[in-house]
């Protein structure tokens, strides 16, 4: 989503002295832009607090918006700390109405599906909660339990899309999935919010099945490695990349395939234009807080940019081959709202595509 001078000024002027305040609220309005979503008004805000001393700071975002296609949608974020950093918490709670375009299955199908109102178009109303509870069973490493909650319904679905055989035969116009998983983390970050340092790498499996209540069986896999050095010894100059792979196999919903070309990975297409069985990206991320002095509101300003790389395919691996690459590059404004925890707008561009993103956090 794309943010105005509106915003700007209003998360400037909150805690302008960059103090870390045992409790901190700090609350947004903005106007926004995303390709799937148009224009749409933003509001909400971001909580921040510490459990104790020797905990990394816990944060629970919220945004809800309207925009001007019709939709509706809201997002919490919850990423807690507690009990000095032996137990995690975190968790996604996303509700969304939106009109929506299905362009198929593979990488051919979203590269040469015209877009349009008889061919790609549905409405449907979506929604995801996920949490997550980490231990941690030695220095920086975790065990992860994970629960998964999915649901989509479609309709006003279009001929298009009704007569598509991965809509018709991946789940048609109602999914509810119900998944339990399980994950092992090595985390060596300072900030899991915003990393100056460390590394990340994660991998997790998640089944899915009637016993919570879903109506599908299928099984996935993700691998998340992400690194960040701090560049010439200042702090918030940090060069980061991420490789993160994604695998599903059984009956997948056309609603749960790997997608490449989301908010958090290439940000330079439609979010739900790419999707396979399996999914690559690949990114390099400069990030830098602007050299201001600290004690002025314009040292919460900070740049991004990026240079990445995704990959679909139908089987656990996607086809890697250069003329089946779909590239990224971008680069992005950084407000610091409050300790460590940023609002980023960033700009993308791709192959035939471009995108505009107003998000809270760092994208990896």
């Amino acid at each position: 989503m794309f943010g105005a001078a509106s915003f700007l000024v209003l998360s400037l002027l909150a805690n302008a002295d960059g103090g870390v305040e045992p409790v901190a609220l700090t609350p947004v309005v903005a106007p926004a832009y995303t390709p799937e979503l148009g224009f749409l008004v933003a509001a909400g805000g971001v909580v921040g607090w510490s459990a104790d001393a020797k905990s990394p700071r816990s944060s629970f975002t919220l945004v809800g918006g309207v925009s001007t296609t019709g939709a509706f949608l809201a997002q919490g974020r919850l990423t807690s700390f507690f009990k000095e950093d032996l137990v995690r918490l975190a968790a996604l709670i996303d509700v969304r109405d939106q009109p929506d375009h299905f362009f198929g299955v593979g990488l051919e199908n979203g590269l040469t599906r015209a877009q349009g109102r008889d061919t790609t178009a549905y409405r449907r109303t979506a929604w995801q909660v996920n949490p997550q509870l980490q231990v941690k069973a030695a220095p920086s490493f975790f065990l992860t339990s994970v629960m998964d909650f999915t649901g989509t319904l479609s309709r006003s679905v279009s001929a298009g899309v009704e007569g598509d055989p991965d809509f018709a035969g991946r789940g048609g116009r109602q999914i509810l999935n119900s998944g339990l998983g399980l994950g092992l983390t090595w985390d060596s970050r300072d900030v899991p919010v915003n990393a100056w340092k460390g590394m990340l790498l994660s991998v997790q499996w998640i089944a899915y099945g009637s016993w919570l209540g879903g109506t599908t069986t299928w099984q996935a896999f993700t691998l998340d490695y992400r690194h960040y050095v701090t560049l010439f010894g200042r702090e918030g100059t940090t060069l980061c990349w991420q490789l993160k792979h994604r695998s599903t196999w059984g009956d997948v919903p056309w609603s749960d395939l790997s997608q490449v070309g989301t908010p958090w990975d290439l940000r330079a297409y439609r979010w739900g234009r790419f999707r396979d069985a399996s999914a690559t990206t690949a990114l390099v991320e400069l990030r830098v807080m602007l050299p201001f002095p600290k004690d002025t509101v314009w040292s919460r300003l900070g740049l991004a940019t990026w240079l990445g790389v995704g990959a679909l395919g139908s089987g656990l691996l996607p086809d890697y081959t250069p003329m089946n690459l779909l590239p990224s590059v971008g680069v992005g404004l950084r407000v610091r709202v409050q300790d460590r925890v940023t609002l980023r707008l960033d700009f993308g561009i791709g192959r035939g595509s471009y995108a505009f993103y107003f998000q809270f956090l760092e994208a990896f």
